[in-house]
């Protein structure tokens, strides 16, 4: 097994990597948007936007009445902006783009919408959609239908989740039970931990392996990330401090984009979009963290669910 540090900086990597690529598309979807606006009548009110898009690692399909719902299997589409007629019929398809990620619910305007994975809407106004995608266990055992059920931690492993980690006396995962995140604790004996580090991340029954050892654990503790998602005037009172203060504070960053000087962070349990003042010009042999110090946060948003959720005190 990975180290947790190790651990933790691949799932940064990951994430990294995949919001860059995310932002990257979104734009090039956005200038795609924009020169198919241009050849409408100028004024026409009867247009309206419809925007859909993924979190997590997973692909969209999507077509108006008519049109063949088809994914594309050679350029995954991970959003879609589209300019439509009021009362156009949109359907909408979602999947995985990899084995260990499964679909878990759309969202429409950041409420839960549906757990279908494939909906048809009637556009009759501005909308926005998300394909929200978890990691899968690939467990195949019967999972609990509510908290109250969860005994063992078999009772969560069919469920999608936000990753896990493996200490020497604990094991943690977050998993989406009823549209509500829990926080899963349970302890390990001295074997049990020994044989879960001692799996090889090659062989090909790893996963099964993990899940037979943890499958039995008595769940010591359950917390309702929910409950503690922070409120708007809370993530406000951060607008105005320095990077220096969010460093000092326990913030760590996991992506940048230096043209809009935007910086995803994670701290606690959550993650955060950060946009900061000012620019970083020296892009040579960078150290982010003495770049944003002395400057100053002037937006950020709650994003979702961070990797923080799976470290122990």
């Amino acid at each position: 097994f990975l180290s947790l540090f190790e651990r933790n900086w691949v799932h940064k990597e990951v994430d990294a990597m995949k919001k860059l690529l995310l932002i990257t598309f979104a734009l090039m979807m956005l200038l795609m948007a924009g020169c198919t606006k241009k050849e409408d009548p100028a004024g026409t009110e009867d247009l309206v936007l419809i925007k859909i898009e993924t979190e997590g690692i997973g692909q969209i399909a999507v077509a108006k009445e008519g049109e063949e719902l088809k994914f594309d299997e050679q350029y995954p589409t991970t959003s879609a902006y589209m300019n439509v007629d009021k009362g156009t019929v949109v359907s909408m398809a979602a999947k995985p783009q990899v084995e260990d990620y499964m679909f878990v619910k759309w969202t429409k305007d950041g409420a839960d919408y549906s757990t279908e994975d494939q909906i048809t809407v009637t556009v009759d106004a501005p909308m926005d959609f998300k394909a929200v995608f978890a990691l899968s266990n690939g467990w195949d055992g019967p999972a609990a239908s509510s908290i109250e059920e969860v005994k063992k931690v078999g009772d969560v492993l069919a469920l999608p989740n936000f990753g896990y980690s493996i200490y020497e006396e604990k094991y943690v995962t977050a998993v989406e039970l009823n549209g509500t995140v829990y926080r899963i604790i349970a302890d390990l004996e001295p074997d049990t931990a020994k044989a879960l580090f001692d799996l090889e991340f090659d062989d090909p029954e790893h996963d099964k392996k993990m899940n037979e050892l943890l499958a039995p654990l008595e769940v010591t503790k359950i917390e309702n990330v929910n409950e503690a998602i922070p409120s708007k005037e809370e993530v406000d009172k951060y607008v105005g401090k320095s990077g220096a203060d969010l460093l000092e504070e326990g913030w760590s960053w996991n992506f940048y984009n230096l043209d809009d000087m935007e910086f995803g962070f994670d701290h606690g349990w959550f993650a955060y979009n950060v946009k900061f003042d000012g620019k970083i010009e020296n892009k040579e042999d960078l150290d982010i963290e003495e770049a944003i110090k002395d400057l100053k946060v002037i937006s950020i948003s709650y994003e979702g669910i961070g990797a923080g959720v799976t470290d122990v005190e």
